[in-house]
């Protein structure tokens, strides 16, 4: 795998405190792919015939729906269809933009470029482990934000059926923090790294037979990838789902 073509730059002099231009850039580029893609699926809404577009759009939501009303429960699916609905389109856009679109190059120095070597033009927002972790860690604070607004209940469930309980609810919880993200993570960038190899070991070659042998496991590899990313934007917005369900009170899930 390539190293990426815009770099890491210091943001305000902080030591520590770096940008990835390139994931900075994918993330913005990802928002917009989705935000148009919304668009072209609302543009012209008709109940008696809708477009092919808005029907692929409308199996998704009522998808999502399902899954989050058998999460969080039927009287609350539609407060937290919305949140479902974006993570799983914006997760499976950005999964599939360095697993799908990934174009590497070899590139002399010059122009901006340190060093002679093979380059990534872009990746997946979601291969970036600060990204990865970032959403994982963000949605399960969710989850405990919803479990807060009745505080009552939430703090009993960590000493339920007893105080003693409290050391197993937290060994319980504390992996969600770091699983949720990790799984996304490691997926992705495993993928990306591989398509790295695959793109890359024809250019070391040099030669139209290197590309052509290296053209099939590459290709089979593409077609695996795009169900990877599709697995992965599931599984992460059926967990944040499922976790925001468990701190809804069971008596509510109906």
């Amino acid at each position: 795998m390539g190293e990426h073509l815009f770099p890491e730059i210091n943001l305000f002099g902080i030591p520590g405190l770096r940008l990835n231009l390139t994931v900075a850039l994918m993330s913005i580029v990802a928002s917009v792919i989705v935000a148009l893609i919304a668009l072209a699926a609302v543009r012209r809404l008709d109940m008696r015939r809708p477009s092919g577009m808005q029907n692929f759009f409308e199996m998704i939501v009522d998808f999502i729906r399902g899954l989050a009303a058998d999460t969080v429960g039927p009287k609350h699916a539609e407060t937290w269809l919305p949140l479902g609905a974006t993570l799983f389109v914006w997760l499976f856009v950005s999964n599939q933009m360095g697993l799908i679109t990934n174009i590497t190059a070899h590139l002399q120095h010059g122009f901006g470029i340190e060093k002679e070597g093979h380059y990534s033009f872009w990746m997946s927002p979601t291969a970036d482990f600060t990204v990865a972790m970032t959403m994982g860690v963000t949605m399960v604070l969710l989850s405990h934000l919803v479990g807060l607004t009745r505080p009552g209940e939430y703090f009993k469930h960590w000493v339920s059926p007893n105080v003693f309980m409290l050391p197993l609810h937290l060994v319980e919880e504390l992996p969600k923090f770091l699983t949720l993200g990790l799984r996304l993570f490691g997926n992705i960038f495993a993928g990306e790294v591989l398509l790295g190899i695959l793109v890359g070991m024809p250019l070391q070659m040099g030669w139209v037979p290197g590309v052509a042998a290296g053209s099939i496991p590459m290709f089979i590899w593409l077609a695996y990838s795009l169900f990877v990313g599709t697995v992965q934007a599931f599984v992460f917005t059926v967990l944040t789902l499922v976790y925001i369900g468990q701190k809804i009170p069971h008596g509510e899930h109906h």
